[in-house]
């Protein structure tokens, strides 16, 4: 369970002064750190070149590929990232948020629902830490490109919670926290905002104090089927 130290330190967007000070991987890496305070825990970065693969035989394609990895070994964790996400600083920092929330959640076992569900909590947890909006932002990319011969469509996907979920994810943490949804807003893709808008007033009927709503239940009677 997270801690009194490990709670958000506000909603963090793409306009955040620490992440648009970073030039470079490791500097923003070391900026995702500060703001989860997690600056002192044991970490080794490693950037793992891509070799793109062309398709001139589809013109569309739909893909989905893990953009970090986090291993722990003797305490010390080893967070991969691939160097195409280099091009998209936003999207790496809630890559980079993910894979610290997995160092982070490391010895708390499996989560509510059962193992299959690890990756879920663990985007979850890095949008109760404030990065729901980062995560947000890249959970669905769509592109269209074309050369002499071809015209190209791509849609990819990255993390594991639907744009929807994340948004929502990021109304609780304001409500729980107490925090101004404004900063938020403006930080989300367009046509996510009014989502936002949606949670927000969902939990304001349903749950107005969202806190004990939460403590209300009871963990153990999900399934671990």
């Amino acid at each position: 369970m997270l801690g009194d130290r490990h709670t958000a330190p506000g909603l963090i967007g793409p306009s955040h002064p620490q992440l648009l000070e970073a030039r470079t991987g490791p500097e923003l890496f070391e900026a995702v750190r500060g703001l989860m305070r997690m600056q002192d825990w044991p970490c080794e970065l490693e950037m793992v070149p891509d070799d793109p693969v062309h398709q001139p035989d589809e013109t569309f394609f739909e893909g989905m590929g893990a953009c970090g990895t986090c291993s722990v070994v003797d305490g010390v964790a080893t967070i991969r990232y691939s160097s195409q996400m280099l091009a998209n600083p936003d999207a790496l920092a809630g890559t980079f948020a993910h894979e610290l929330c997995h160092f982070l959640l490391w010895e708390a076992g499996d989560p509510p629902g059962g193992p299959g569900l690890m990756e879920h909590s663990t985007d979850c947890a890095a949008a109760y830490l404030g990065f729901g909006v980062l995560l947000a932002n890249s959970a669905r990319t769509f592109a269209k490109w074309q050369d002499d011969l071809y015209a190209y469509w791509q849609s990819s996907t990255a993390g594991y919670l639907s744009e929807q979920s994340l948004v929502t994810a990021t109304a609780a943490t304001a409500a729980l926290h107490g925090f101004d949804l404004g900063p938020a807003e403006s930080g989300l893709k367009p046509y996510l905002r009014s989502d936002l808008k949606k949670a927000k007033r969902a939990l304001a009927k349903n749950h107005p104090d969202l806190g004990s709503s939460l403590s209300e239940i009871d963990l153990l009677e999900y399934n671990y089927a």
